[in-house]
Formats: structure tokens, sequence, C-alpha cells
């Protein structure tokens, strides 16, 4: 350090380009950096922002234009069906407008009617002939004459004139005797014959009547949308002057709304707006659309003022940063050492802390492929309380061939990064064919610059007595508590299971229903302790005399279950079924007493007797009381066999 002093010029040179040369040029050249990207963003925003506008008003109109051109494709089916009626039925229309799908498509239309035309005083009189559906809203129409409105007669003629369709002008349906709102009514004429006529008074002359359907503006363009295009003002006029009394429909953002709640009326002045001239019908729609305030804002308008401030920011903290770094050398190390050896302290802490909890801790040093641990450790492990380190070739030898796997690919996932931490269970020997549980949690704390990892640290824990524990509950949670066969539950799946697999695989299942003969007597005279030590050797009778395949169940207080699969046929489930009996009906001591008992059996087998679980059941069951009426253990076809009925002696 002294040495540093003794040459002034040179050091200071040195210091003032550390200190100040390079956090000036870092400034300014993340200062260009900032201005050329700001300028380069306000250029991609505007763009971004002129064709979201633009993409916004041609989707609305496309959709108006689509939503009408359903309409006018539900006019033009009435259209057909009125000009192949000869004779217009009332039922056979309200029939016909029924079965139309008019969902979300037809939005807005109000019902369809079709029009004639009748002699009147003052000229013809257009009258709605009949309105469906046929709603108590719609009745009113039916009192109107059309060519009372001059829009409705307007629109009448032009239809009638040009054969097409015809749109008429903006209007208030209460008008019609509708609900009141904006809407319009749409007009189709009907004519006698099959082809248009060619001229206007040839259609005046073919014509038969007009198909109407009243639509409401705000209806049709509220289904649309689920939400309008954010931050944007819609606004839809018949024709071409934007004024208030030709305003169909109107939706502004949340913001203008907020605006019209306080008192504005009317949307403010926009930067970005856009008219789109719609002809429907004869006549033009215009779709104004205005960008609101949030709109600029949705599309990146912020964002090239905060790389501005932000990158003015940046700079500063990178030159102030530059500056620091300078500074920062000497007592990185001297931090560096002394975190070292805070680290070590805590890892000693750490480990007295886990050995006192009476868990083990392991090291793993990955490049050397070695694993340092503690006696507890050693001790869960089964190994002797050497010093030594353990290659980890031998630790894995150490875990049980079917963990080993899982282990390996778990401990890995946590090498590589995809977990933080590293839990697992396992199994290690614990002495000639007994294995323990133990519970191993680590993770890594050293890597590299490339983050390949160099070591990695955790604890290991005895479970052995928890996983016993969790064992014997998933246990008795599938098997009967005092005999422990299967319960109810296990055994109707095992029976679903074995049906499944014997209608795929066309095999015969069989079942056999077991009831003890005078069991309550016995239990009643001699105690319940009597009476359970009996199940159990009745169950364990019942197993012995079953394959390894069977399943034996017990399914009420003396009721007992046999599901037989496998390799089956008739003769050999009736030679299971009489050694059950057999074993059954052998004397048994228990308590002192000396008992001997018999059961009623039936047997019932799949495909035969049942097709499924329901149908077996029942036949296994009627077959068994069958027997037990008939003072017979259980039939072997269809002939009783001379045994003895169920009986006790002490």
């Amino acid at each position: 350090m002294k040495l540093r002093w003794t040459l002034p010029g040179l050091n200071s040179q040195a210091r003032w380009l550390r200190w100040r040369g390079l956090p000036l040029a870092v400034f300014l050249i993340s200062l260009g950096l900032t201005l050329s990207f700001w300028h380069s963003e306000q250029r991609r925003e505007q763009a971004v922002q002129r064709q979201a506008f633009d993409a916004s008003l041609r989707d609305v109109s496309e959709r108006i234009e689509q939503r009408m051109a359903a309409h006018a494709h539900l006019l033009q089916g009435a259209q057909g069906f009125l000009a192949a009626s000869p004779q217009v039925d009332a039922q056979a229309f309200r029939r016909y407008v029924e079965a139309l799908p008019l969902g979300a498509d037809f939005a807005g239309v109000q019902g369809l009617a079709w029009v004639q035309a009748q002699p009147g005083p003052r000229g013809p009189a257009y009258r709605v002939m009949q309105m469906e559906p046929g709603v108590a809203r719609n009745q009113a129409l039916l009192q109107l004459d059309l060519a009372a409105q001059p829009a409705l007669r307007e629109l009448l003629q032009q239809a009638q004139e040009s054969g097409h369709l015809a749109l008429s002008a903006r209007l208030n349906l209460a008008d019609l005797g509708l609900p009141a709102q904006p809407g319009f009514v749409l007009a189709l004429p009907v004519y006698r014959g099959v082809a248009l006529p060619d001229t206007p008074a040839a259609r005046r002359e073919a014509l038969k009547a007009w198909v109407l359907a009243p639509v409401a503006a705000g209806e049709l363009m509220a289904s649309l949308y689920g939400e309008l295009p954010a931050a944007l003002s819609l606004a839809l006029y018949d024709g071409q002057d934007l004024l208030e009394r030709h305003l169909l429909y109107r939706r502004a953002d949340a913001s203008w709304q907020r605006s019209a709640q306080a008192g504005v009326q009317a949307p403010p002045a926009s930067d970005r707006q856009a008219r789109e001239y719609l002809v429907l019908g004869g006549r033009t729609w215009t779709l104004q659309l205005s960008a609101g305030p949030a709109f600029a804002a949705r599309h990146g308008a912020d964002y090239a003022p905060n790389v501005l401030r932000m990158g003015v920011l940046l700079s500063v903290l990178l030159s102030l940063l530059a500056w620091m770094l300078g500074h920062a050398r000497e007592r990185a190390q001297a931090l560096a050492e002394q975190m070292t050896r805070a680290l070590r302290e805590s890892e000693q802490r750490w480990a007295f802390a886990v050995e006192g909890a009476g868990d083990g801790v392991w090291d793993w040093d990955l490049p050397h492929g070695r694993l340092s641990s503690s006696v507890r450790w050693k001790q869960l492990m089964g190994l002797p309380p050497l010093p030594a380190d353990l290659p980890m070739e031998q630790f894995w030898s150490l875990i049980h061939p079917e963990d080993l796997p899982r282990v390996r690919s778990e401990a890995q996932a946590c090498l590589d990064g995809s977990q933080a931490q590293f839990s697992t269970e396992y199994r290690v020997a614990g002495g000639v064919g007994r294995w323990n549980w133990v519970l191993a949690r680590g993770t890594v704390v050293e890597r590299n610059r490339q983050q390949q990892p160099l070591r990695m640290i955790g604890t290991l824990s005895d479970i052995n007595a928890r996983r016993q524990s969790e064992e014997r509950v998933r246990f008795m949670a599938l098997h009967d508590p005092l005999t422990e066969l299967a319960n109810r539950a296990h055994f109707d799946e095992r029976l679903r299971f074995a049906l499944a697999h014997a209608r795929r695989y066309h095999e015969p299942v069989g079942l056999i229903l077991l009831d003890l003969d005078r069991f309550k007597p016995i239990n009643d005279q001699f105690g319940h302790a009597v009476g359970d030590q009996l199940l159990q050797t009745v169950a364990r009778r019942i197993k012995a005399a079953v394959r390894e395949t069977d399943t034996v169940g017990r399914i009420g207080g003396d009721e007992f279950v046999v599901l037989l699969s496998g390799a089956l046929s008739r003769e050999s489930a009736q030679g299971v079924a009489d050694k059950i009996y057999t074993q059954v009906a052998q004397p048994m001591e228990l308590g002192g007493v000396r008992l001997e008992i018999t059961c009623s059996l039936g047997l019932a087998l799949f495909p035969e007797d049942g097709q499924d679980e329901l149908s077996l059941a029942k036949s296994a069951d009627d077959a068994m009381y069958r027997n037990k009426r008939a003072g017979r253990p259980w039939l072997r076809d269809d002939l009783a066999r001379p045994l003895n009925r169920g009986r006790f002696q002490t």
C-alpha cells in the first residue's frame, strides 16, 4: 500500500480514470443508447396504435354486416315459406317461427310478421296479419295500420318496388307497440310465382305480402361484444348526419362513462377518430369510432416516456455503480472472508442442532464424488461410525433397489436446478430381511460460474415408525379390523375389477356367499369374546381353503364372501366350496369350549348366473338361502347332499 503512494503522478492519473473517467463514459454511452431507443420506440408505438385502431374499426363494421346478413337470411327463409304456401296458415307460420334457431346470431329481432295490403277508404292499408312469437308485447302491432306511419309506408313501398331487402329509417320501437328503444324494421316482399317480376309494375301486380322483422338496435349491438375494444367509443347513426335524433346506438369506454355520470353529455374530443359508412338494405349507416384517453396507454403510449425516464435513471445508476465498483474490491475481499467465516460457524451450529434433534447430516462433494456425514447419519444408514468419507457408488448401493431410480431422479432434478429442494423417502437395510424408512432432504449450496453444482448438503431423518403407522392405517381402511379380511368396500372394488377383466377377456368369475349357521346362539351363550375368536378362526380357515388369486371378505356379522378368479370352471368352483365347507365344519377349541359349526353356501358364476355385481350377488344370495331353507349347506349340480345342518356342542 505504501508503494502506491510513492508514485503520485501515475497513481493520481489512474485514480482519476477509475473514479471519474469511467463513470462519466458509462453515463454518456448509456444516455446515448437511451435516446436512440426512445426515438425508435416512439415511432413503433405510433404504428402500433394506428394498426390497432384500424383493425378495431374493420372488426366492428364486419361484425355489423355479418349480423345484418344473418337477419337477411332469416327473412329470406320466411319469404320462401310464405311464397310456397298457397294460403298462409297461422298455425303453420307459428310452427315455422318456433322451429327457427333464434339464438345470438339473431339478437335484437323482436319477432317475425307478415303483412298484407288491404283496400281502405283513403288508399291501401298495410295490416300485420300475424306476429310471432305471439307474446303480449307483440300483439299491439296487430292493431296498427303501417301505412299511417311514413317511415314504414316508405319501407314497404321500397321493398315492393325493388324486390329486395329494405331497411327503414331509425324509429322508436314504441311506435310499434314494443318497448321503447331505438331500432329499425327490415322488410322483404313476397311475390306470387317463382321468379322475381322484371318491372315495378309487374312487382306491384304480383305482390302477395311482406315479411317484417322489427330489430332493437341496442340488443343487436350488445350481442356483438362481450366488451367493446378497450378504450374505444362507438356510435352508430342512421344516415350520414351525426345528429342525436339519428343515433341508433352509442357505447363509450369506462373513462367516458364516468365522465357522462359526472355530467358530460358526449365523449370528449379524441385525437384519433374515424368513420365507416355501411350500405345496408338501401340505406346508409355511419359507424363512428373514437379512441379514448386510455387507448394510447393500452397500446404502449406510456412506454416511450418510461423508456426515457428509466434510461436516464439507469444511466445515472450505472455510472454510480461504476464509481462504487472502483472502491469495492478491497472491501469485497474483506467481506468475503467475513462471510466465509460466518458460513462455517453457521454450518457448525446447524449440524449441532440437527444432531441434537436425532437427525443425521450429510455433505456431498460432487466434483470428487464423496459423501461426508455425521455419526447419526451412519447409524441410520446401517453403517459403522467410521470417520472416513463414503464413495457415492457405495451410498447408492445402500438404497432399496425399488427406490433407487426415484431417489437418483429427484436428486438430479435438484442438481439441475429444476427443483430448489431435494426431499424424498426411501428404504435402507435394517438387518436381515428388514428395511427401514428414512427421509432425506437437501439443497445445493454451491455452484460454479457455469451453474454446475459443486456441493449439496442435507439431513436424514428416521421415519420408520410413521411409515409403519401409515401402512397400518391404509390396511385398516380396506380390511375388517376383526378378521383382517377385505371389507365390503374393498371387496366390491375387487369384484368390479374382476368382472371388467372377465368381460374383456371372456373369462369366468365365481362368487361364493357364506353364512354361519346358528352363530347368534353361540355368541349369546359364550359371550362376544368367544364369538370374535370363532369369526377369526373361520376367516383363517376360509383363507386356507382358497387359492392365492382368490379374495375373501367379511361383509356382515357372520357373513363372508369369496371371489374366485383366474382359471376357473363350475367344477373347480364347486370344489373350492366343498373345501371351504369342510374346513369351517372342523371342531375348534375356543376359550376352553369345544365348538362345532357349519355354514350355508351359495355359489354363482359369471356370466351364467349374473352379468354384473348386483345380479351375481343376488344369485349367490338366493342360492344360499334356498340351501338354508332346505336344510342343506349348499347344492351341487342341483342335487342336495346329505350333510348335517349347523350345530354347536359344548
